[in-house]
């Protein structure tokens, strides 16, 4: 009796395939949104939001003093001097950018590790410097050790695939948090208050211009992974 063959996928069948794969855990996470199970990327996309903060208050020109991060997902950036507009717009932009460079890196490899390890520095040294309380510091040793070690010891496959849904689900929870300080409740505290008081345009144009380019983002990369 011949032998029966494999039935092997066409380049179009596995995009199709993979596009679904990460389509599915990104729905799938919006079911478990608020389970321990997402807790730690929302987590991760808060400290990177804070971290962003100090950044640009360093690359403006300023410096910044501390970062304090609570259990309950609530962050708060201490800087001084710098640019108010830049340090207050870095939020936002500086964790999607991290969620975008996280999604692009599962489709190259040499990007992956080097992003991971500067990542991971990067989370060090503001766990040594600026991170104020245990849960702080703990936090972002525990993110600084994940991208050192996962890169080593998961398969390419399964790396490939996890810094594009970390990377995906992050961006995602940056438009969610947006809607959520921004458009749900206009007079709660936020970065784009901050804002609306330097440039006497309202809170929620800002929250409005942040959030399509957050969907916006999110959109042509997804399109670019699938091209990939």
């Amino acid at each position: 009796m011949a032998k029966q063959k494999k039935k092997k996928f066409t380049k179009q069948q596995k995009k199709q395939i993979e596009l679904g794969i990460i389509l599915f855990v990104l729905l799938l996470s919006f079911l478990l949104w608020n389970t321990f199970l997402i807790y730690p990327i929302k987590l991760f996309v808060v400290l990177t939001h804070e971290m962003s903060h100090g950044l640009f208050a360093i690359l403006s020109g300023g410096k910044l003093d501390s970062i304090l991060l609570t259990s309950s997902l609530g962050g708060e950036s201490r800087t001084i001097g710098g640019s108010k507009f830049v340090i207050a717009s870095a939020g936002y932009l500086g964790s999607l950018t991290f969620g975008a460079l996280l999604f692009i890196s599962g489709y190259k490899e040499k990007m992956r590790k080097v992003f991971s390890i500067v990542l991971a520095i990067l989370l060090i040294l503001f766990a040594a410097n600026y991170l104020e309380g245990g849960f702080g510091r703990i936090s972002a040793v525990f993110f600084a050790l994940f991208f050192i070690l996962f890169p080593i010891y998961l398969p390419e496959i399964a790396n490939a695939y996890f810094y594009k849904i970390l990377g995906l689900i992050s961006m995602a929870y940056v438009a969610i948090d947006i809607k959520e300080d921004i458009l749900t409740n206009v007079y709660r505290p936020s970065d784009a208050q901050l804002i609306a008081a330097i440039t006497s345009v309202s809170a929620t144009i800002w929250g409005l211009l942040w959030l399509s380019i957050s969907m916006a983002t999110i959109i042509l990369l997804i399109r670019w992974g699938y091209k990939r």
